[in-house]
């Protein structure tokens, strides 16, 4: 797949002359690109990667792509991410998740916990003990959301 010009230009001003830039440097190619990094699918993608230092041209391009097939879809489960990230930090955590099952009264109080540690045992894939939204969406998946 090609490198939009844009982002070429970016990482070659970022690189000079090097064949890698920092996360900083990819961050600032999204803003540029008016790609907001608070967004739930964006902290997602730099949470997946948040090892690394440094980005090749080619990772930057994967980085974009992905970030735009996500932000294409999803609108019914960003809307209910946004809903359960009660602090808005782009991430679930067992507090956030606690409050909306609270508020959402489908289960009763001593069984929170219990369902809680099985959303992040099976939705948790990087074990953080918080999901982000593509481990969000990847659990919901085949859940259809009405």
């Amino acid at each position: 797949m090609a490198v939009s010009p844009l982002i070429r230009s970016g990482f070659e001003k970022y690189a000079q002359g090097g064949s890698e830039i920092g996360v900083a440097s990819v961050k600032d190619l999204f803003l540029v690109n008016l790609i907001p990094l608070s967004h739930p699918v964006v902290v997602a993608l730099f949470d997946e990667v948040r090892d690394k230092t440094s980005f090749t041209l080619e990772e930057v391009r994967d980085l974009f792509c992905k970030a735009k097939q996500q932000l294409g879809g999803y609108i019914d489960r960003l809307e209910l991410f946004d809903k359960y990230d009660t602090n808005s930090d782009g991430f679930i955590s067992r507090e956030d998740m606690k409050i909306c099952l609270r508020d959402d009264e489908y289960y009763k109080e001593e069984e929170l916990d219990t369902v809680i540690d099985l959303v992040m045992l099976f939705g948790d894939v990087n074990k953080d003990d918080r999901l982000n939204y593509r481990e969000f969406v990847r659990m919901l998946k085949d859940v259809p959301l009405e």
